[in-house]
């Protein structure tokens, strides 16, 4: 046997079970519900924006450590789900801006032309510096690093390991979390769906072009949602 069938059978042995990796999507589905249920049980609604930016980027955190633990116990790393030092920072910086100016003019010309999801939530945003400030600290937080991390890395790597990890596994995979990222936005309307589900499947195509790398999508996330609470800033978000 050639040595790289032997380290390929030496990798395939040391995977876990393919269901080891739906059993972790499942327990990571399960202890967010319950953080809703306790963070709803403690925190008495409503809460103004602010402090729910706060409570939701603690609560993401919260979920990473519990998912980083899911990975650390089937014995895998970090590097595995999609969080691994390029091999150029400046080019991963180069396509995370350049992903950023891409989605913001497409969905700044399209918003334009009337096609516009429902972001009211973020109205107060307007004029108000100290929540801009908040907002755009959130966006690397919780959009950018949370979102990518769990949908583009966790969730994608485990669906794809749970159907075979083959090059077809992948590309389900990939359709898979764009639209469950899809499905996470509902609040924005049913054309809001559509187009986070959208983009959730072309950035999950960029990190699998990119070396199952997540940080072109971490950085061109989390500065595409920052711009956009500027943007809320100076004109307030779209109603739909």
């Amino acid at each position: 046997m050639r040595e790289s069938q032997v380290v390929h059978a030496a990798e395939g042995s040391r995977r876990p079970h393919r269901l080891r990796y739906l059993i972790d999507i499942v327990v990571l589905v399960a202890v967010t519900f319950l953080l809703d249920a306790i963070l709803g049980a403690f925190v008495p609604a409503p809460i103004n924006l602010e402090k729910g930016f706060v409570f939701d980027a603690i609560g993401k955190m919260l979920l990473v450590g519990v998912a980083w633990g899911l990975i650390r116990l089937r014995g895998e790393t970090l590097a595995d789900v999609g969080l691994k030092r390029p091999e150029s920072w400046m080019r991963t910086f180069i396509i995370g801006i350049g992903l950023a100016a891409i989605v913001f003019t497409a969905m700044y010309l399209s918003e334009k032309a009337g096609f516009r999801r429902d972001l009211s939530k973020f109205k107060d945003v307007q004029g108000n510096l100290e929540l801009t400030l908040f907002g755009v600290l959130y966006a690397f937080i919780g959009a950018g690093f949370y979102e990518e991390f769990m949908f583009r890395g966790f969730l994608m790597q485990g669906l794809a390991m749970l159907f075979g990890a083959s090059r077809s596994a992948w590309i389900v995979a990939c359709v898979l979390q764009g639209a469950l990222f899809g499905a996470a936005h509902a609040y924005q309307n049913p054309l809001g769906i559509a187009i986070t589900g959208t983009l959730g499947v072309l950035m999950g195509f960029l990190v699998l072009a990119s070396g199952r790398n997540l940080w072109p999508v971490i950085i061109g996330h989390g500065l595409f949602d920052a711009t956009r609470f500027v943007l809320f800033y100076f004109q307030g978000p779209p109603t739909g």
